[in-house]
């Protein structure tokens, strides 16, 4: 039988409790009683499992459950279970700081030159951008695990990663955790349009020579993270401290003697290679047998399903669409989920666009839609995928849709995964792109 340590965690009514998990059995009580059940308390095991969610505010009673991935989860003890915590965690992601929205999903402590660290895994972050996520869930403020320099080079440490053959959350996991600045860093590549990625390196490239030392890296991240009172700050005294952190993002961009340097072209590539991870990720929330290809009302399903609209008005909206195409319809593949999921990050671009080009209110045909669409997304619309939206939105069938239509769905998509708050903005007189 298997044996592991206890873990220590923080519930939110301040009680503390070690939880011990093997092969057959699980120990729950408070601090300390949990280690004189079984032999856990002598394991010399180091396999964590992860705690994957939260529970409700004062909760006493707690309901825990053993995933087949030996993933320990812990849901506060009411009919609602797995629902009210996705519930909590898209209102967190949507409304929340990024420093809190970081505090809550990182679930792991490393101490760096003798101070203890919070930092997160690379699918943890995926699961802090990522609205109704069941990957992982945040095991919320002040619950982590106490791992070792070593367990992270061992690659013992992570146990939930990408299901992707090749993925870049991966690699960067074998270079270790991401820590808050890094976790400021890959919000705002995701956060920005492509076509502005430039900008975002010229950011970090302090010298102006067209490559980034992880000096410079580690001063405008940091910068980039500073919240008075949050996790970031930068001073002469933290830089040493900052570059010989664990960061799996440093390790994974300089090198883990940190003597590399990071190019234009490497850059632009990394927020590509996230970009097509996570959409692809998201994809296969819907593509279940892995097919390539999901139906339109799981397309419809994923539009709405963060968008400002009534439960009652959303079953409506998704009904229509299973009557026009049944389960065995057309679908969507997943290029062109990727194409439209570009459109939606690119929304205020999107509004701006409609704005210029339907000044006198007249709305937009599926055409002029569909090129709109295009130029957000620096590729090609798929028509499929514009005559569903038109049979979701054009409520009047008029083939026309206008800004209001698309308001509470396609404009405030970015809000739902905390986009808006990562975004870099450049202002120019009264002008802020």
């Amino acid at each position: 039988m298997r044996s592991v340590l206890p873990r220590v965690i923080k519930l939110q009514n301040h009680q503390s409790f070690a939880v011990i998990v093997n092969k057959r059995h699980l120990f729950i009580g408070e601090e300390g009683a949990g280690r004189q059940q079984g032999n856990g308390g002598n394991g010399q095991s180091r396999n964590w499992t992860r705690i994957a969610s939260t529970l409700a505010a004062g909760a006493a009673a707690t309901a825990l459950t053993l995933a087949a991935n030996d993933r320990l989860t812990v849901y506060a003890k009411d009919d609602s279970g797995e629902e009210a915590v996705i519930a909590k965690e898209n209102r967190l992601r949507a409304f929340s700081t990024p420093d809190k929205v970081f505090n809550f999903f990182a679930s792991y402590q490393v101490k760096s030159n003798g101070r203890p660290t919070l930092m997160m895994s690379p699918m943890e972050f995926y699961s802090s951008i990522t609205p109704d996520c069941t990957t992982l869930h945040g095991v919320g403020s002040a619950a982590h695990v106490k791992v070792t320099q070593e367990e992270i080079d061992s690659g013992k440490a992570i146990t939930v990663r990408s299901p992707l053959a090749k993925s870049v959350l991966n690699d960067i996991a074998d270079c270790g955790l991401l820590s808050y600045a890094d976790f400021n860093v890959l919000l705002a590549m995701l956060s920005t349009p492509k076509r502005y990625i430039n900008t975002i390196f010229n950011l970090f490239d302090v010298t102006g020579d067209g490559e980034v030392e992880v000096k410079e890296f580690a001063y405008v991240s940091t910068k980039m993270a500073h919240k008075s009172g949050g996790f970031g700050s930068y001073t002469d005294l933290d830089q040493a401290e900052v570059l010989s952190s664990s960061s799996g993002l440093l390790n994974y961009l300089f090198g883990k003697n940190r003597d590399g340097t990071l190019t234009r072209e490497k850059f632009c590539q990394l927020q590509q290679d996230l970009l097509e991870e996570i959409i692809e990720l998201e994809f296969r929330e819907y593509d279940k047998g892995n097919t390539g290809r999901i139906s339109e009302a799981d397309f419809v399903k994923f539009l709405l399903k963060n968008g400002k609209i009534t439960p009652k008005k959303r079953a409506q909206l998704q009904k229509k669409i299973e009557k026009i195409w049944p389960s065995k319809g057309r679908g969507i593949s997943l290029p062109s989920f990727k194409s439209f999921f570009h459109v939606l990050s690119g929304s205020v671009e999107l509004e701006r666009a409609l704005f210029f080009l339907d000044v006198e209110g007249i709305g937009v045909d599926k055409e002029e839609f569909r090129k709109i669409s295009s130029w957000v997304s620096g590729q090609n619309t798929s028509d499929h995928v514009v005559n569903v939206i038109y049979a979701m939105l054009d409520d009047d069938e008029d083939g026309r849709i206008y800004r209001d239509d698309i308001a509470g769905v396609l404009l405030d998509w970015r809000q739902a995964r905390g986009l808006d708050k990562g975004g870099i903005h450049v202002s120019l007189g009264q002008i802020r792109i």
